[in-house]
């Protein structure tokens, strides 16, 4: 008995919290049994259902040799319902909400006085250490009241089985021993358990739509004979492995300036368990910060990636730096994130969108040098998307573009978002606020990542050479007039302009070829002025044929977008660093305002 499925019965990330639910309650019942060794367990997407490979045979005589009492998560006490609670219940099987609710408030209202008195990073980490919130705190939160009384039934259920935990342990691995998993023999053993034990527990419960965001009161029935309002139920030890399963897989967080909810439970492909709690953990503590709704679906993706990506180079991740180098792609061992949108209604919350969110497809991750450059990548993307501001529209158009491209791969929405984020830099820059730019060399890897075939354009020398010229007289001018160097004109929607003219080929030679005639003639005017240089280099006959014999091969579309993503990126290549007669100086970024980050300015919740 070394392998257990998971059917995947609902779709969404029920069947997730299940597996990981399962692996992570199989893998302590081993471990009990053979003395605390450490077991691996594999978690592995087989389509139809999860597949567990177990390090160690779960068989009869290891159930034999397991005793409990085996909690894996705890009850939730309150004001209210503490004097509910057994009296054998020990405290290492409970934890208090409003304890655990005042040590966060006081955690950040220190954390923001430290800042509002400017101290320094490292005496803010050493005021706060050890006084951090609890690790689960959004968890408890997402509880508490709404899935409270459905949440302390299933452990107070568990608890009362304790004493009969072998047997209690082989009907959970029988019912999963084999896809399909037979619910129905399953709840007849359960029956016949509860009989002989006198627990007096029902083998249904209430699907708590915490852990299932598709199933949730209202006119359900299993047989098409009658219509009634009511709550869903299912077995009740498989909502318990939900719950579990909620604790080691699942992020759910409170959007910065709503009441509504969002949860993510993670996609495993093949995934080790040992490794998965430690980046999880580690994912967790990065998303610590309060989002807004749509940025918070791109951090989720982004900063779990980089999070694996840095632990795997970590001395502690081996395991993890072999597995990635291996797959090549970590979507190879991780899909990305199962979603829930949970709407305040008040009292209460209805699920109003399930969607699945894909970690970012074009980071690879073949040699341990491609992580070290795809962790710094991510490092700029995330400063990048955590620049918008969702309460403009503008702003929620860019981060709705980028959340397609990054869970979908697809170019074109990058695309889409490189044309209105040009825009964005000249705009905010010219208000003298900060933005920040795609450095060339990721904005190359992120191209490769996605279209290889793509190669053949970036290296060519005229594409190199206009989108040298685009840049020069948009970022590049514009920097140059904040330094009251006026020489050359800020061509502002240049980016826009060309990609309106797109979609025909010609329509967009005809643009594309009335800019660079007046790039030239402005180069030619300035190098006949007495100032001296350095002065910018100009565009040849060659380069456009270059840009001419692309669009016939990749289309106008493509070419275009990717002159205006490169235009408006910075580079560091040499030859835009030479002074020399025909060329300009070193391209700098401007820092025309503040960088700070003011995203973790977080009121305590209730």
């Amino acid at each position: 008995m070394r392998r257990l499925y998971v059917d995947k019965a609902s779709g969404t990330f029920a069947d997730q919290l299940e597996a990981f639910g399962l692996a992570h309650v199989v893998r302590e019942w081993l471990r009990l049994s053979y003395d605390h060794r450490d077991i691996s367990v594999t978690l592995t997407d087989k389509g139809g259902y999860y597949q567990l490979d177990l390090g160690r045979a779960l068989d009869d005589a290891c159930l034999q040799r397991l005793r409990g009492p085996y909690v894996p998560i705890r009850a939730l006490v309150t004001a209210k319902n503490a004097a509910s609670m057994p009296p054998d219940l020990p405290e290492t099987a409970q934890v208090r909400y409003e304890e655990q609710r005042d040590r966060r408030a006081q955690y950040f209202e220190l954390r923001n006085n430290l800042r509002s008195e400017r101290r320094q990073p490292e005496e803010i980490r050493e005021r706060l250490a050890g006084l951090e919130p609890h690790p689960d705190w959004d968890i408890f939160r997402a509880i508490n009241p709404a899935a409270l009384a459905g949440y302390n039934k299933l452990n107070l259920q568990w608890w009362q089985v304790q004493p009969a935990l072998a047997e209690v342990a082989a009907l959970v691995r029988n019912l999963y021993a084999q896809t399909p998993n037979d619910i129905e023999a399953a709840e007849a053993a359960w029956k016949a358990l509860d009989k002989a034990k006198g627990w007096g527990i029902k083998v249904q419960s209430g699907v708590g739509q915490i852990y299932n965001p598709s199933q949730g009161k209202g006119q359900n029935s299993r047989k098409p004979d009658r219509l009634s309002m009511g709550n869903v139920s299912g077995l009740w030890l498989c909502e318990f492995l939900k719950a579990v399963g909620y604790y080691a897989a699942a992020l759910t967080k409170q959007p910065r300036g709503t009441k509504d909810r969002k949860t993510y439970v993670l996609a495993p492909m093949e995934l080790d368990l040992y490794e998965h709690d430690r980046v999880f953990r580690l994912f967790r503590q990065a998303m610590e910060v309060s989002e807004t709704p749509v940025r918070l679906d791109i951090l989720v993706s982004l900063r779990y990636l980089q999070t694996l990506l840095r632990y795997a180079l970590s001395d502690e991740g081996e395991g993890a730096r072999r597995q990635l180098t291996s797959f090549g792609h970590p979507r190879d061992a991780v899909g990305g994130f199962a979603g829930a949108l949970y709407k305040s209604l008040g009292n209460s919350q209805a699920t109003m969108n399930v969607p699945f969110l894909g970690l970012p497809a074009w980071v690879q991750t073949a040699s341990r040098q491609q992580m070290d450059e795809m962790a710094g990548a991510l490092e700029e993307h995330i400063a990048i998307v955590r620049q918008f501001d969702e309460s403009h529209s503008d702003d929620v158009n860019l981060l709705l573009a980028y959340r397609d491209f990054c869970s979908g791969n697809s170019l074109d929405a990058f695309f889409e978002f490189a044309v209105m984020y040009a825009a964005f830099i000249i705009g905010r820059r010219e208000r003298n606020q900060y933005a920040r730019q795609f450095s060339e060399e990721n904005l190359r890897r992120l191209i490769m990542g996605t279209e290889p075939k793509l190669q053949p354009i970036l290296d060519t020398p005229g594409f190199q050479n206009i989108a040298y010229a685009i840049r020069q007289s948009t970022v590049v001018a514009q920097l140059r007039k904040k330094q009251n160097d006026r020489r050359y004109d800020v061509r502002y929607g240049l980016g826009q302009q060309l990609a309106r003219k797109a979609h025909y080929a010609a329509d967009f030679i005809a643009e594309l070829s009335n800019f660079l005639h007046l790039y030239n003639a402005e180069n030619a005017q300035v190098m006949e002025r007495p100032q001296s240089g350095p002065y910018r280099r100009s565009v040849r006959v060659e380069d456009i044929q270059d840009i001419v014999r692309l669009i016939d091969e990749y289309g106008s579309q493509t070419v275009a977008h990717l002159l205006v993503a490169y235009g408006y990126a910075r580079t560091g290549s040499a030859p835009e660093r030479e002074v020399a007669e025909e060329e300009d100086g070193p391209e700098q970024d401007a820092d025309m305002g503040s960088d700070e980050d003011d995203s973790d300015k977080v009121a305590a919740e209730d």
